[in-house]
């Protein structure tokens, strides 16, 4: 493999997760570090030769110094997500334009992607940090995997009133399991069913922004992205189930989590 190929990385240094991607004689190759571990990702990256690395996300900025080892470029999260997207959706035979691309973090970035180009057209607040955030004080629970995991077995209608609560069946336009106010019945749940009523909302407000700045710009194509999604299906399905309602297409990477990585890795390699 060409020495210039074999020696890059793409490094995305996120608020909790550290995201790898290189290319080996195999292909595209992807690994995941907790945010704290800094030093675990040095010596990963050493062990393979990778010393021209390409820096992405947050901690680009704020732990830059610990990879001075390293020859060091960087890329912002903005360009290395277009990139990383237009990379992963050929890869997996989503190619087209244009689309939405929805990138799910500690808040929720929306862009339009063309083949020209992105542009952010919207966003919100509401992310993966409202999840751990909100989880938290409802749950108990300190870590995101096990707030996920609570809500693998919560029934959100306990906490939230439905269509069907109010007209006690399906209407014109609205089926009777759409969530006519989130958190509004909240009669004495479990906190696993806190948990997911927590994902449901959290899913809707982004679905909900993304297909009403998809609509704006005359676009079916959704693409959801992000760290929020890794081993959380609820929220997926959720998203999917919201985006289509809304009358739009949604859309998933196989390695959405990775798309950071992936972009910063492609726009070095273009340099």
């Amino acid at each position: 493999m060409d020495e210039r190929l074999a020696s890059r990385a793409g490094v995305d240094l996120g608020g909790s997760l550290i995201k790898i991607a290189y290319f080996s004689p195999e292909g595209l190759q992807v690994q995941l570090f907790p945010a704290t571990s800094l030093g675990e990702t040095i010596a990963y990256l050493q062990a393979r030769n990778l010393h021209h690395l390409v820096l992405t996300g947050g901690g680009s900025v704020r732990h830059r110094q610990a990879f001075d080892i390293f020859h060091v470029e960087t890329v912002d999260e903005f360009t290395a997500n277009i990139a990383g997207a237009n990379y992963l959706r050929e890869a997996e035979g989503q190619a087209g334009f244009p689309y939405v691309l929805v990138s799910i973090g500690t808040g929720t970035s929306v862009y339009r992607v063309t083949e020209a180009g992105g542009q952010r057209i919207a966003g919100t607040a509401v992310g993966g940090g409202t999840l751990l955030g909100l989880g938290r004080l409802l749950t108990g629970e300190m870590r995101y995997v096990d707030i996920v995991a609570q809500a693998a077995t919560g029934d959100r209608s306990l906490v939230d009133v439905l269509v069907r609560d109010i007209y006690g069946r399906d209407i014109p336009g609205l089926p009777g399991d759409i969530t006519a106010s989130n958190f509004g019945k909240s009669l004495s749940p479990r906190k696993e069913d806190l948990a997911r009523a927590l994902l449901q909302m959290v899913g809707e407000v982004i679905a909900t922004v993304a297909c009403l700045a998809a609509q704006c710009h005359q676009i079916r194509e959704v693409v959801y992205i992000g760290a929020s999604l890794r081993e959380n299906d609820i929220l997926r399905e959720v998203l999917d189930s919201s985006t289509r309602f809304l009358g739009k297409e949604p859309r998933f990477l196989r390695l959405g989590e990775f798309v950071g990585a992936v972009g910063a890795l492609v726009q070095g390699l273009a340099r």
